[in-house]
């Protein structure tokens, strides 16, 4: 790779203590510096280079350090005379920002804008044209290196203005774009120690299983870790969910205790599972308004994907009907859909952007029972389903792939002791149509019946694919015939992650069990919009719970 001739640095300026909406916060430089330092050595910049920057605080002295520091020409274009430049774009109080600037100041080729009858309104945008004019006298196509969110800025010759002015239409290799929001799950991306995840199945109202069997390791690791206000969220690295498990899954991922999302829980099904009238059932069971209110409440409406709050890395599972493809959705800052130059392209569509509850929503728009999601993605509508008619509705070695394959942006290690997934189902059943004959498999029999089909057997495919792929420490038997797996070498006899699943039986036998004779609760039980069924569903779940034993099933990554 040739080194390029000319770099021009641009973005944000490093935030004053006060501002009230954060875009550069002083707490990000360090990565936003260690990007910028990746990014240069990428292009090998060298003694052969010329960076072209303005100077402000932030970007600009950062991009500018980082290449003199590997021998690079520095071209320091002042918007203002240098006085007035440090006094408004350069110092704050208390810090070092000044003495960094005179610093570069003295080693660069440092020129000021010639704006004799300018006005000091607009003069950063004609900084901006003059910077670029600057950059294209030593190379025509420059390189750039860009720090920014993808908003407009604070007034004229923001970032924004430079990248219209640079002529950027989208991805490209001589663009670097470096996004310096703060997102309290970035860290999450480069962990050191083991990763815990945690994959959640879609079931409709049989998440209520899997809430009490969330609250069980919850309440559990709070004795193991001696932290009784510890959530999910400071246990788990990344938390996935498919349909009602997306649901639980941003709601953990936001730093929600189990008590909370399954008291929202409760609360949601009364409200979302209200039929529509008779003529409007062929578009589909229940009214669209109800679930997407009630998501947006308690999500909020201004929360996107890639929100600053989100705690962990995130991973919701939706189908695409336009493109009849399933879409995997993480909150990964280094996928290739998420990545800060995607805003360059004329209508930015970058994956963090999408607002979080009606992907949550589309996510769980299960056919039949509720109409899809329509969403705008850049220049596309798309409608979205349940994530369970994917092969996904068990997200757990999705979440293992995504977390591992360089395509994905974390490429996480593998291995037995460097990762644990614990998958975590809503209830299944060896037979739940017991003396079916094949006069009653009728249209609307099927209609009824196949959302749960697709779910019921994505589940227990993914299931097996984990166990057979990596070390089961506890999961109850797949079938007769290949049995729980617990303890099995892994195909090629490596295994490439631990895996835990949490799972209740719903079957006839253990429904007796439970004093549950009569066979339409029984049929009821098992169904998605089973909203009656809460009481029943919270003691299966709570009897499924009792088999979890962290300090087995943890075993190593409790530290």
């Amino acid at each position: 790779m040739t080194a390029p001739r000319v770099v021009l640095g641009t973005g944000h300026m490093l935030d004053l203590p006060d501002r009230p909406e954060p875009r550069f916060p002083a707490d990000e430089v360090p990565r936003v510096t260690a990007e910028v330092r990746t990014a240069l050595t990428d292009w090998q910049v060298g003694p052969e280079s010329t960076i072209v920057c303005g100077g402000a605080r932030g970007a600009d002295l950062i991009v500018a350090e980082q290449a003199h520091a590997r021998g690079a020409r520095i071209v320091l274009c002042l918007a203002l005379p240098p006085d007035e430049f440090v006094q408004r774009s350069v110092d704050i109080p208390g810090t070092d920002w000044a003495a960094r600037f005179e610093r570069i100041a003295q080693v660069a080729d440092t020129q000021m804008l010639d704006d004799t009858g300018g006005g000091r309104d607009d003069v950063f945008a004609r900084a901006n044209a003059w910077m670029v004019d600057v950059a294209r006298s030593l190379d025509q196509s420059p390189h750039a290196m860009v720090v920014w969110n993808g908003r407009e800025g604070d007034g004229p010759g923001g970032t924004k203005d430079m990248v219209r002015r640079l002529g950027l239409q989208g991805p490209d290799p001589r663009v670097r774009v470096i996004d310096p929001t703060r997102r309290a799950y970035e860290a999450r991306q480069d962990l050191t120690r083991p990763k815990r995840m945690l994959a959640l199945d879609g079931g409709g109202m049989r998440g209520m299983l899997s809430l009490q069997v969330l609250a069980t390791i919850e309440a559990r690791l709070r004795g193991r870790l001696g932290n009784p206000r510890l959530v999910l969220a400071d246990y788990f690295d990344y938390i996935a969910g498919t349909s009602t498990g997306a649901i639980i899954a941003a709601g953990l991922a936001l730093g929600h205790p189990v008590e909370r999302v399954e008291e929202r829980y409760r609360s949601l099904g009364s409200i979302v599972f209200q039929k529509r009238f008779l003529p409007l059932r062929a578009r589909s069971l229940y009214v669209d308004h109800p679930l997407r209110r009630e998501l947006s409440t308690f999500f909020g409406a201004d929360r996107t994907l890639g929100d600053a709050e989100l705690r962990t890395l995130l991973l919701v599972v939706m189908h695409n009907t336009v493109t009849n493809s399933p879409w995997l959705l993480s909150n990964c800052t280094r996928a290739k859909y998420n990545r800060a130059d995607r805003n360059l392209l004329p209508s930015p569509d970058r994956n963090l952007d999408i607002p979080l509850a009606p992907l949550v929503r589309a996510s769980t728009a299960a056919p039949v029972y509720f109409a899809p999601e329509e969403l705008r993605v850049g220049q596309h509508l798309f409608l979205f389903q349940d994530g369970g008619v994917t092969p996904f509705n068990n997200p757990a070695l999705l979440q293992f792939l995504m977390a591992t394959l360089p395509e994905y942006g974390l490429r996480w290690q593998t291995g037995e002791d460097q990762l644990l997934v614990v998958s975590v189902g809503t209830g299944s059943s060896a037979a739940t149509h017991p003396g079916l004959r094949r006069h009653r498999v009728t249209l609307p029999f099927n209609a009824r019946n196949l959302p749960s089909v697709f779910m019921n057997g994505a589940a227990v495919s993914q299931d097996l694919l984990c166990r057979s792929f990596g070390c089961c420490r506890f999961g109850g038997p797949i079938d007769r015939e290949v049995g729980s797996l617990i303890g099995a070498p892994g195909i090629g006899g490596a295994n490439l992650f631990s895996y835990v699943r949490y799972d209740a039986d719903l079957s006839d036998r253990t429904l007796e069990e439970f004093g549950v004779t009569d066979p339409k609760v029984s049929k009821r039980v098992r169904k998605l919009d089973a909203v009656d069924q809460l009481p029943l569903l919270t003691d299966l779940g709570r009897a499924a719970a009792e088999q979890v034993d962290i300090d087995r099933h943890f075993d190593g990554f409790l530290t």
